[in-house]
Parts: structure tokens; sequence; C-alpha cells
């Protein structure tokens, strides 16, 4: 990220903050990670793609569509990173891309950064957790709740093989 950006984002955010939030103790990496396996009634994979992110980082983007709701879908990505620390850098870099001014505080059982968009705009939250960015986006005609979904790709992390 250069320099203009970053200090960009630090009148967004409080960066300094942000990095003591980063794990100290190194955790196992999570690798291959698959989205695209969780199982949600009433909810069909439409998409899969691997991608590759900066640095040439996994990123695994996943698209679910509700089978009795036309136009509600959620998406999910996931990129993979080497440590938390490049988690949070990655996060950042999806923070300084986002169209809104500030986003706010997500819930902070997700991850040790946490961002949601607020009540007014589309739902959509964007996390670090492990070595892990991972965003949740509602981006259908008609908007869904990304929470759960959050959650669900949370409770899959914490029974994922490291």
């Amino acid at each position: 990220m250069d320099e203009a950006t970053l200090k960009e984002l630090g009148t967004r955010y409080d960066l300094a903050q942000l990095r003591a939030r980063v794990p100290r103790e190194a955790a196992a990496p999570v690798r291959a990670f698959n989205a695209a396996a969780l199982r949600v009634d009433g909810w069909r994979v439409s998409v899969t793609e691997a991608l590759r992110a900066a640095n040439d980082r996994p990123w695994q983007r996943v698209v679910f569509d509700a089978v009795e709701a036309p136009g509600m879908r959620v998406l999910i990505d996931v990129v993979e990173c080497a440590s938390a620390s490049e988690a949070l850098d990655e996060l950042l870099e999806r923070l300084a891309g986002n169209q809104l001014a500030r986003l706010e505080d997500g819930p902070p059982q997700l991850g040790f950064a946490v961002f949601q968009h607020p009540p007014a705009a589309p739902p959509a939250i964007f996390f670090a957790r492990n070595n892990l960015c991972i965003a949740v986006v509602s981006f259908g005609s008609r908007p869904a709740e990304v929470l759960p979904w959050a959650e669900r790709v949370v409770l899959a992390l914490s029974s994922h093989p490291r």
C-alpha cells in the first residue's frame, strides 16, 4: 500500500490501535479453507473462483444464491495471507477501496479486526481472523443478512484442520 493511501486511512481509522490488535502469538496458519463447503438450507453455490490477490496471495471467491428468494445473493471472499499481520494489511487494502467514508466496528467475536457497513448501506462485513482476510457481502437486488454468514465462516474455521 502506498504512503498516500496509508496516510488517508489513518484519518479514517486508528491504525496504531488496529496493529495492536494483531495476535502476538503466532497461531498455526489456516491453509486451503474452502468457503464453498458451507452448507446452508435454502442456499446454493452459484460461483466459485480461485483468484490471486496482492503479493500473489490465494483468494477464494464464493457466491451463494437463495433458492426461494431470487435476487438474494451473498459473496464470501477469503484471502489467505502468510500471517495475521499480513491479513490486517489485506483488510486495510479493502477498507481503502471502500466507497464509504468510514466503516463501523463490527462484532469482535469474528476476528481481531472487524468492520461492517452502517445500516443504510448494503449489508457487508470485513474482518481479519488468524491469517485470513474475509469479506461477506450481500450484493443481490434484495439484501441478505451477512452476520449469520460471517458466523458460519468462523464456525467452519474452528473445525478446519491446520
